[in-house]
């Protein structure tokens, strides 16, 4: 299934991460070697897809809405 919507790409993101979670957990792997490998791997993904500047630009961009939300977050608690 292709995300259509804002509802179904956070519901497809979460499977993922659901799958990856439940990989590491079986494998027991410690919380920072999970967020390693999950990045570096991500990153792969992102690089094989978008070249190694278009995966550099992306986690910018990705970094940059994750700390308005962080922020936005902070503000309204």
């Amino acid at each position: 299934m292709r995300p259509q919507n804002d509802e179904q790409f956070i519901i497809a993101a979460r499977s993922i991460a659901a799958t990856f979670i439940d990989k590491f957990a079986a494998m027991g792997m410690a919380p920072d070697d999970v967020a390693n490998l999950t990045g570096a791997s991500l990153s792969e993904i992102m690089a094989q897809q978008l070249g190694p500047f278009g995966a550099v630009e992306r986690l910018r961009d990705i970094a940059d809405t994750l700390e308005k939300q962080l922020l936005d977050s902070a503000v309204n608690s």
